[in-house]
C-alpha cells in the first residue's frame, strides 16, 4: 500500500489503534507522523495545526511517570470524548518500565484514539510490535539515491558516500550533504583517526559534542551555558560505528566498505588492532549508545568511553 493510501484510511479512521513509523535516522519517519496525526485530528497536511491542538500529545520525556500520565488523559472517562491522538518519538528509547505501562493502554484502548510511535523496530519489545500497525521507510539502492544527489548538484564522490551511508534512505543521504553535516562528520573523523593511532582525544571530542544551550538561572532568567549535548555525542558514535564495521569487513576479506573518505584510517585501524579489540570498541560505542538512550549524562559518557577505549 502506498503512503497516501495510508494518511487517506488514517483521516478516516480506518486504521488499528496504534501505528509504529519504523525507520532509521534522518529517514522522515517523525515528519510522517506528525503529518499523520495532523491528518487524523484536523483533516489537514499542515503540522503546524498541531500547536495550537488541545487533543494532541508528544511528551519530550520517556520516563515511567511522564508516560503514565499522558496515557492517563486519554484514558480519563470524564475527559472530553472525540479524537485524541499520542505521538511518541524515538519511542525505542523507551525503558522497559516506560513500555509496559504504554502495552497496558495499546491491550485496551481508548475510542476514537491514535497512538503513533517512531523509531527501529529492534528497540520494541515483542509484545508492543504485535500491537501496532508497521509502516517502514521506503528505501531504494544506493546507486539510485547518488544519482539523484548528483542530478540535485552534489558532486559524484561526495554523493556516493552519502547515499553509502543511508541505508537506502532517501532523506538520510539528503541530510548528509548539509553543511553542518560534512563539517561534524570531519571533526568526528580527526577525533576517530586519534583513537587509531592510540592518542585520545579528551579535549577534541568534549569540543565536538559541546554546544551553547539556554538555561534558567536562579532567579528564572534565561542564561547560556556550554554543554556536551547527547545527539551530538550520539551522532559521533553513529560515525565510530560504522568505520569499525568497515574495518570488520577488511579484516574478513571484504574490499567494499561504506566510509569511502576513510579508507586511511580504516587501514591503520585494521593492522593496528585485532579482530577481538575491534569487537571490543564495537560494544563500548554500542554500550555508550544505550547509556545515552537511558538518558546517562552526555558528559559522563564520554569519560567512560575514553576510559573503555584501548
Amino acid at each position: 500500500m502506498q503512503r497516501t493510501d495510508w494518511m487517506d484510511r488514517i483521516e478516516r479512521g480506518e486504521t488499528p489503534h496504534a501505528i509504529l513509523f519504523a525507520g532509521a535516522k534522518e529517514s522522515g519517519e517523525l515528519a510522517l507522523a506528525r503529518r499523520a496525526a495532523a491528518r487524523f485530528l484536523l483533516h489537514t497536511d499542515d503540522v503546524k495545526a498541531l500547536e495550537n491542538c488541545p487533543f494532541y500529545l508528544e511528551p519530550a520525556d520517556y520516563q515511567v511517570k511522564i508516560v503514565r500520565d499522558a496515557l492517563a488523559v486519554i484514558n480519563a472517562e470524564a475527559y472530553e470524548r472525540g479524537r485524541h491522538c499520542i505521538l511518541f518519538p524515538n519511542a525505542h528509547t523507551m525503558s522497559e518500565a516506560a513500555q509496559d505501562v504504554l502495552l497496558k493502554t495499546l491491550e485496551e484502548p481508548p475510542t476514537d484514539t491514535l497512538l503513533l510511535l517512531t523509531g527501529a523496530e529492534s528497540g520494541f519489545r515483542p509484545t508492543i510490535l504485535s500491537r501496532c500497525m508497521v509502516l517502514r521507510s521506503e528505501t531504494e539502492p544506493w546507486e539510485t539515491i547518488a544519482d539523484r544527489l548528483v542530478k540535485n548538484g552534489a558532486d559524484r564522490k561526495t554523493a556516493a558516500l552519502a547515499a553509502k551511508l543511508s541505508d537506502g534512505v532517501s532523506g538520510r543521504a539528503e541530510a548528509f550533504l548539509s553543511e553542518e553535516s560534512l563539517a561534524f562528520r570531519r571533526e568526528a573523523i580527526a577525533c576517530i583517526r586519534r583513537f587509531a593511532s592510540k592518542s585520545k582525544p579528551y579535549a577534541a571530542l568534549t569540543a565536538l559534542c559541546t554546544d551553547t544551550v539556554t538555561e534558567e538561572n536562579e532567579d528564572g532568567a534565561p542564561k547560556k551555558a556550554k554543554k556536551v549535548i547527547a545527539e551530538r555525542l550520539d551522532a559521533f558514535l553513529d560515525i565510530f560505528l560504522s568505520i569499525l564495521l568497515d574495518v570488520l569487513r577488511l579484516k574478513n576479506g571484504v574490499k567494499d566498505v561504506r566510509n569511502t573518505d576513510c579508507t586511511e584510517i580504516e587501514t591503520i585501524f585494521n593492522s593496528t588492532f585485532t579482530i577481538g579489540q575491534i569487537q571490543g570498541m564495537i560494544q563500548v560505542a554500542v554500550d555508550a549508545k544505550e547509556m545515552l538512550s537511558y538518558k546517562a549524562s552526555p558528559a559522563m559518557t564520554v569519560d567512560w568511553i575514553l576510559a573503555k577505549l584501548p
